[in-house]
């Protein structure tokens, strides 16, 4: 804070007060040589007068003494030396005087001076006054903007509020407008595929959460529940890390999520993946970065923490990578793929996940030449094992095989229809008598004369691009479309969706695997032209079995029964049985939950079930 004005005036009144101090000095100074002039101006007047009196006297004495002038000669001599001296002096204090009246002449001048600039600090003091006046107003004019200002600033923040508010309900608008235009776009339609009829509904649907990137080489798979989906790995040029990262989608509530205790400290491509017990997700195989892999992991849904798996063989399978998996009951299947050089195999392995042992499986029949991203899946009994496609070195294949799981015996098949287009890391899954072939990675162009496939993984560069190269001679193409095998009935292949609904989706990636099937259902993931996996589209099938069914279940449902009874339309499968049970007609309305038993090998009774379903899925692993 500046100073008051009394403090200011205080402040340069002292110099003043000096200054009168020491010009009252030199006044009393002045006063006292005036005082000493005075007398010795007096003395030297005593002096003169003396001296006519002595002149007088002489004049008289010469009368008087003419006789004794010589004497008085002498007397006169010493008289005048005296008045020389002064006379001497007198012109000392002259000139002291006038030394001293020079002085005083300087002082006057200086008083003069500091006069001066006492009034020009006056002057300066009512001007700093002026300006603290000044200041004083500007700061409570500041004071006032900074208010306003402050006021302006609370209405922006509301009104930024407001607007963010309205962008939130504008986004919600839009996401609900895009969910409603997604559901617009489900259909269901009866199609007639192997002569009969099916009834397939396709949906899509908007998810939710932290959504993942679209990548190449990852896996894709269902838990054994049906409830999740798990993306696993992969690669991806736009953004790093992706093959360490797990993503899950809850499908009960289409929420994606990311954890962290499924991040890897080394992340896969190639590699597969199988679905084996109740909760878990075994992962075998796939490129390191400079080097292929040879073990095996487990993803526990529960608790979504990976695991490796100790095995107890002396034999193992070589690393590989862009093989082929499938789980059948407790033993998980391996085919084919190639090493990290690029050599192609086509032996079989198998892990019995009772004992942990690797065996290595002899096959017999005609064996499939050796390629990479083939697919690998098993009937409904685990009877048979169907490989179908993949890259053998030099093209990309359409041909399939079974083997007998129990002979081990290999056998190639030629169905009648259309096939599907040769094709590398699709999916493919067994519903009931039929074999279902979805997406994958076509020829995007002939191969050039002379090509194999070392050359066309060589273009990509590195060791991990060597490792999962794409087809020889281009770049490939992203396939959609999704066909059917008729396995027993005189194989034939019929298509069951053309794909037609991405050919406009110029974004996605041509190695990418976003399709899997559990049960009767298809999912496929789609990216956005951001390359996140936004939606899902869901193909629901009913096949010409299960539409028999759903109308013998509705004249039984027309049926009186008085008891609560099973039904004998059980649907089985190698490791579960479906269920199915109708309550009594009288009183129907008044039940309020049923509660399904089971006895198991050690003869307990377990509760499996209690609800109001009247279905149930009973599998054997569990029990």
């Amino acid at each position: 804070m500046p100073p008051k004005k009394d403090d200011k005036k205080e402040a340069q009144a002292e110099p003043a007060d000096k200054l009168q101090a020491e010009l009252a000095a030199l006044q009393g100074v002045k006063q006292d040589l005036e005082l000493g002039h005075a007398i010795l101006v007096d003395k030297l007047k005593q002096s003169k007068a003396e001296n006519d009196r002595l002149l007088q006297e002489v004049d008289n004495l010469k009368a008087r003494i003419g006789n004794a002038t010589q004497d008085y000669v002498d007397i006169l001599q010493h008289r005048e030396e005296q008045i020389k001296l002064a006379e001497v002096r007198n012109n000392a204090l002259q000139q002291q005087v006038e030394r001293l009246q020079a002085e005083i002449g300087q002082c006057n001048e200086e008083f003069a001076r500091l006069k001066e600039d006492n009034n020009k600090q006056a002057e300066k003091l009512d001007t700093a006054s002026s300006l603290l006046s000044d200041k004083e107003r500007l700061e409570e004019t500041v004071r006032k903007q900074h208010d306003l200002i402050d006021q302006r600033g609370a209405e922006i923040k509301a009104a930024r509020a407001q607007i963010e508010a309205k962008e939130q309900a504008l986004d919600k608008a839009r996401s609900h407008i895009e969910e409603l235009s997604l559901k617009c776009q489900a259909a269901t339609k009866l199609q007639v595929l192997f002569g009969e009829p099916w009834l397939v509904q396709t949906s899509r649907m908007k998810l939710k959460g932290t959504f993942p990137w679209d990548r190449e080489y990852n896996i894709l798979a269902c838990s054994a529940g049906g409830k999740q989906l798990v993306l696993h790995g992969g690669q991806s040029r736009s953004h790093d890390n992706v093959s360490k990262e797990t993503a899950i989608l809850t499908l009960d509530s289409l929420s994606w999520e990311q954890p962290d205790s499924a991040v890897q400290a080394i992340g896969l491509l190639g590699h597969t993946a199988t679905a084996v017990g109740r909760n878990k997700l075994m992962v075998f195989g796939g490129s390191l970065g400079e080097e292929a892999s040879a073990g095996a992991l487990v993803l526990s849904t529960d608790t979504m923490r990976w695991s490796s798996i100790a095995t107890n063989s002396v034999h193992q399978p070589p690393p590989r990578l862009s093989h082929a998996a499938v789980a059948v009951r407790e033993k998980v299947y391996i085919f084919g793929g190639m090493t990290i050089d690029g050599h192609l195999l086509n032996d079989l392995w198998c892990l019995d996940l009772d004992n942990m042992q690797w065996t290595h499986c002899t096959c017999y029949g005609y064996t499939p030449t050796p390629r990479k991203g083939a697919s690998l899946c098993a009937t409904e009994d685990g009877r048979r094992l169907y490989l179908f496609g993949g890259h053998t070195g030099q093209r990309l294949v359409n041909d399939c095989y079974y083997l007998e799981v129990e002979r081990l015996m290999w056998s190639q098949i030629h169905p009648t229809g259309t096939a599907p287009e040769p094709r590398e890391n699709h999916v493919a899954a067994t519903l009931g008598k039929h074999m279902f072939v979805a997406g994958g990675c076509g020829e995007a162009a002939a191969a050039p004369a002379g090509s194999n496939l070392t050359a066309g993984l060589a273009a990509l560069g590195g060791a991990a691009a060597t490792a999962t190269g794409g087809a020889a001679g281009g770049a490939g193409r992203r396939l959609n479309d999704t066909h059917v095998l008729g396995m027993f009935t005189g194989p034939a292949w019929e298509q069951l969706d053309d794909g037609s609904w991405c050919n406009n989706l110029m974004w996605l990636k041509q190695m990418s695997v976003g399709s899997v099937m559990h049960g009767n259902r298809l999912y496929t993931l789609q990216p956005n032209l951001h390359e996140q996996l936004t939606e899902l589209q869901v193909i629901e099938l009913t096949l010409p079995e299960d539409i028999e069914r759903m109308k013998t279940a509705k004249r039984r449902d027309q049926e009186q029964v008085d008891r609560l009874e099973l039904l004998e339309d059980a649907a089985a499968t190698s490791n579960s049985i479906q269920v199915n049970w109708r309550p009594p007609s009288k009183n129907k309305e008044r039940i309020t939950g049923f509660k399904l038993m089971v006895a198991t090998i050690t003869g307990m009774i377990q509760n499996i079930r209690h609800g109001m379903q009247y279905r149930s899925c009973v599998r054997y692993s569990n029990y």
